[in-house]
């Protein structure tokens, strides 16, 4: 990972403060619209992906959790949400309904305050694979898609690949 000299501003605070606005949006094919919430700010805010794109967030009590794990393809995120009224339990219900199960999707995004033309990291298309709500809200527990699971079918070994008779002496 490159350090950027925004980066470096987040964590030298001598010359005033400097954070990161963190977003999510939690998309489905079933959804209506698209659900933005920001962390930081309780105004609504216009945010430029980074596709050029400009979408508006909006502020909800929202606590967001990565994992440790920033430079592998297992990238996993959880994202709690207060509550926000029954907008959520209902688009909930609508992927719980669904006769076959399609996960929602989450995107995270994170800009420097004060530059929001671009975000300074993001982790994009991780499949939501627990929900879980209580009297508090609803959290969102979100990882990547297997991408490294692959397979053929066939068992190799050195009976049938000669080939591999090293690995097996």
């Amino acid at each position: 990972m490159i350090i950027t000299d925004e980066m470096l501003a987040v964590l030298d605070q001598s010359s005033g403060p400097v954070g990161l606005l963190e977003c999510i949006e939690i998309s489905h094919p079933n959804w209506p619209r698209v659900l933005r919430y920001i962390v930081n700010s309780s105004d609504p805010m216009d945010l430029t992906h980074e596709d050029g794109q400009t979408f508006t967030y909006s502020f909800a009590p929202l606590n967001i959790t990565r994992s440790n794990e920033e430079e592998n393809l297992d990238q996993k995120i959880t994202a709690a949400i207060g509550d926000v009224g029954s907008e959520i339990p209902d688009l909930v219900d609508l992927v719980l309904k669904d006769s076959v199960r399609i996960p929602p999707i989450l995107n995270y995004r994170a800009y420097v305050i004060g530059k929001y033309d671009l975000p300074c990291t993001y982790a994009k298309g991780l499949e939501v694979i627990v929900i879980t709500r209580d009297w508090k809200g609803t959290s969102f527990e979100a990882q990547a898609p297997g991408l490294n699971d692959s397979g053929n079918g066939e068992i190799y070994s050195a009976s049938t690949d000669p080939s591999l008779e090293g690995f097996y002496s």
